[in-house]
């Protein structure tokens, strides 16, 4: 079944992000918060964890700081390993005008994350920390002139994902993916 977008109403309208160095900064950033995020949720929760291997498909809209949104089709793969303590993503979201190509390798150790991030669109990486909570996770990601934070929230077959980055053009990303 395909994914169908979400309702981004609450977003306003922006320019897609362009070639500067600020924009890529904050697509890898995007990127390696939402491969983190996705994984930090499922090692304390043993059937968050036991979802989370596999394809997750769905929208999601970029705000940038002049006030307009681009709708982006984003697919993530996860893989699990030594029961939930390393978990490695790959992310894609699309649009017309805008890419993402990431991947993050993260540690889980109780509710704490730790791990790196790279976006390959715009060879840009950085570090991840964050807590895991009851219903997914947040996150901080720190890199070359950018901070972001993000909140994961999943079930079994949805997820959501908010970041909120500073230090470029983007002010929001919103996406929701689905994985039944």
């Amino acid at each position: 079944m395909a994914a169908k977008p979400h309702d981004f109403n609450t977003l306003r309208e922006l320019r897609p992000a362009g070639r500067s160095r600020l924009s890529g900064i904050g697509t890898a950033a995007f990127s390696g918060m939402m491969l983190i995020a996705a994984q930090a949720i499922a090692a304390p929760e043993g059937n968050a964890l036991g979802n989370l291997p596999g394809r997750w498909s769905g929208w999601g809209a970029i705000v940038h700081d002049s006030g307009k949104s681009e709708q982006v089709k984003c697919i993530v793969t996860y893989f699990v390993r030594e029961a939930g303590v390393r978990i490695e993503q790959n992310l894609r979201c699309a649009s017309a005008s805008y890419r993402i190509d990431s991947s993050a390798q993260l540690t889980v150790a109780g509710s704490l994350v730790t791990g790196r991030w790279e976006e390959r669109t715009n060879s840009t990486s950085g570090q991840v920390s964050g807590r895991v909570t009851g219903t997914g996770f947040n996150l901080s990601i720190q890199g070359d002139g950018f901070t972001a934070v993000m909140a994961v929230s999943t079930t079994a077959c949805k997820q959501s994902i908010n970041i909120a980055p500073e230090g470029f053009d983007i002010r929001r990303i919103a996406i929701g993916l689905d994985k039944c």
